[in-house]
C-alpha cells in the first residue's frame, strides 16, 4: 500500500500541473488547484464514513495483532484513492481543452458494423421490457461507486493475500489512469447521449427518444448526464465531472471488481457475472457509451489479470 500511496502522491501532482498548463477560461492556474482542494474535502467525507465503518468491523472480527498491522495500510489506502480520485476528475475535464472530441463518428460506425447494422443503444432497449431495467439503473451509481472508488480500502481492510492484493492494485490503476486517462485521450468521445450536441445532426435522435419515453431522461442518471454537460459548456469541475466514452470506466472497474470478487471466492462467480453484465448493460441503455467502450474495458483488464496471474504463476 506504500508504493501505491506513493505513486498516487506523484499521479496528483501531474494532474495539477497538466491541468494548471493546458486549462483556460475558468480553469487556470490556482482555479485548478481550488478544484482539486476541494475535491479532496469532498472525496475524504465520504471515505472517512466508509474507513470508519471498515475499522469497526475490524475491531469487532479480527485478533488486535492483524487489526494493527492493517492500520496503517488501510490510512495510506484511503489517501492514495482520494489522491486518484481527484487527479483523474481534473486530468478527464482537462482533456477538451488539450483536443477536441474526435473519434465519435469511428466510434459509432464501429458498433453498428459489429452488430450487423443495428445501434446497440436499439438492442438494449428492446431486451429492457424483459429485464430489472430499474433496478439495474440503480446499481450503476450505488452499487457500482463502492468498490470502484473504495477498492483499495476494501482490501487494505480485509485481505491478507499480499499477492493478490498487489494484482488488485495494479488493475484499480490500470482501470482508472490507463483506461480512463491515457486510452480516454487517444481516442477522445462523448458517447452517443451526447453525440448530437457536440456534433450536429441527428444521428442519435431516436436514442434520444427511447431515453425519455423510457423514464432514464426524468431519471437521476438523466439528471448527472445534463450535469455533465452542463459542466463541460461552462469550463469548470466537480466531484466525478467530465466527459470521455471510449473506453468505458464503468465497465473497466466493474470488470476489476467482479474479478476481484471472483478472486476471493468462487461462489461469488454468479454474483460477479451479474454485476459486470449489468454495467455493461446499463452502459448502453442510457447511452453513456458505445459497446465498443466496454469491450475494449473487458479485453484490457482480463488481458491484464491474465498476464499477472501468469507472471505469478498462479493456476
Amino acid at each position: 500500500m506504500r508504493t501505491f500511496f506513493y505513486f498516487s502522491v506523484g499521479y496528483i501532482v501531474f494532474a495539477l500541473i497538466f491541468a494548471a498548463i493546458f486549462m483556460d477560461g475558468n480553469m487556470t492556474g490556482l482555479a485548478a488547484l481550488a478544484i482539486s482542494a476541494k475535491s479532496l474535502v469532498s472525496i475524504g467525507k465520504i471515505f472517512l464514513i466508509g474507513i470508519a465503518a471498515g475499522l469497526l468491523i475490524l475491531v469487532l472480527l479480527v485478533d488486535p495483532k492483524t487489526l494493527k498491522q492493517r492500520i496503517l495500510p488501510t490510512f495510506y489506502a484511503l489517501v492514495a484513492t482520494v489522491f486518484v480520485q481527484s487527479g483523474f476528475t481534473l486530468l478527464k475535464n482537462t482533456m477538451p481543452f488539450v483536443t477536441s472530441y474526435f473519434s465519435d463518428p469511428f466510434f459509432a460506425g464501429l458498433d453498428r458494423a459489429l452488430h450487423f447494422g443495428v445501434d446497440p443503444w436499439a438492442i438494449a432497449h428492446q431486451l429492457a421490457a424483459y429485464l430489472p431495467t430499474e433496478i439495474m439503473l440503480n446499481s450503476y451509481l450505488a452499487v457500482w461507486g463502492l468498490p470502484a472508488l473504495a477498492l483499495p480500502v476494501i482490501v487494505a481492510i480485509s485481505d491478507g493475500d499480499r499477492t493478490r492484493s498487489m494484482r488488485t492494485l495494479v488493475l484499480y490503476v490500470v482501470g482508472w489512469l490507463f483506461v480512463g486517462n491515457v486510452l480516454a485521450f487517444a481516442g477522445l468521445s462523448v458517447g452517443p447521449v451526447y453525440y448530437d450536441r457536440l456534433h450536429g445532426g441527428e444521428r442519435f435522435a431516436e436514442l434520444t427518444q427511447a431515453l425519455q419515453s423510457s423514464g432514464v431522461t426524468g431519471s437521476i442518471i438523466g439528471q448527472v448526464q445534463q450535469s455533465l454537460w452542463d459542466i463541460y459548456n461552462g469550463q469548470s469541475a466537480s466531484i466525478g465531472s467530465g466527459i470521455s466514452a471510449f473506453p468505458s470506466v464503468h465497465v473497466a472497474m466493474a470488470t476489476v471488481t467482479a474479478i476481484y470478487m471472483v478472486e476471493r471466492s468462487k461462489w461469488l462467480l454468479p454474483l460477479a457475472i451479474v454485476f459486470l453484465s449489468s454495467i455493461i448493460f446499463v452502459s448502453v441503455f442510457t447511452g453513456y457509451h458505445y459497446a465498443v467502450d466496454g469491450y475494449a474495458s473487458i479485453i484490457i483488464i482480463f488481458g491484464l489479470w491474465w498476464a499477472l496471474r501468469r507472471r505469478n504463476n498462479v493456476v
